[in-house]
């Protein structure tokens, strides 16, 4: 009678547990954890995963069906919101005051400074996401006096210089926004605002720590 014998089983290598780190000798290659306890913590890491991305989806298809149900109206004053953010921060970031009166109100909930259009959104609609012609303006100035015209155009001369000024004076073009314009306008001046409010707190604690030094 002819013998055979049954081939050794081959050990496997060595594996650092996914939970507590540790190395072990694993009973199959499939093995992950070092442990009953790191086995449980695994899976449960695994269950808050899958439920955050659930959330996430969730969060993200009611987002998409309330802009579905959003007026144009409604697209057109978000853009607003977000472009007029933008110019209040890039007027910060530079260290300017009030286009009108030069006045720095100080920042407290509800708002103190407003972005001022040069040619009301009234007068000139189709300039009413003109960054060039849209500028940080005090309460007082853009709300109590009406905006201020005369005072705005010499601060804006200032900045920008009388040619470009006269230039803004005479544009006229027919503005006619859709939806998805809108909503893009809306997103890329969202992302804008984020790096803008980025680098004006990396400015305010360069700041501190030069008053510290």
């Amino acid at each position: 009678m002819i013998r055979t014998s049954l081939p050794l089983k081959k050990s496997l290598k060595p594996k650092r547990c996914r939970s507590c780190g540790a190395n072990f000798n694993p009973i199959s290659s499939m093995s992950k954890a070092c442990s009953v306890p790191c086995a449980m913590a695994l899976n449960d890491a695994a269950k808050a995963k899958s439920a955050a991305r659930a959330a996430k989806d969730e969060r993200k298809s009611l987002a998409e069906r309330k802009a579905k149900l959003k007026t144009r109206r409604e697209w057109i004053a978000e853009a607003q919101a977000a472009v007029n953010k933008v110019a209040r921060l890039r007027d910060l970031l530079a260290g300017h005051g009030c286009i009108s009166c030069g006045a720095r109100p100080q920042q407290k909930f509800g708002g103190t400074f407003d972005a001022g259009h040069y040619r009301s959104v009234g007068s000139a609609p189709h300039m009413r996401y003109y960054l060039p012609a849209i500028r940080g303006q005090c309460v007082r100035c853009n709300r109590d006096l009406g905006g201020s015209a005369v005072n705005f155009r010499k601060g804006l001369v200032e900045r920008i210089g009388i040619n470009r000024v006269e230039e803004i004076e005479s544009m006229q073009w027919t503005a006619k926004w859709s939806v998805e314009y809108l909503e893009r306008l809306k997103k890329v001046m969202n992302k804008k605002a984020r790096r803008l409010e980025k680098r004006i707190e990396a400015k305010s604690e360069v700041n501190q720590l030069e008053a510290v030094e």
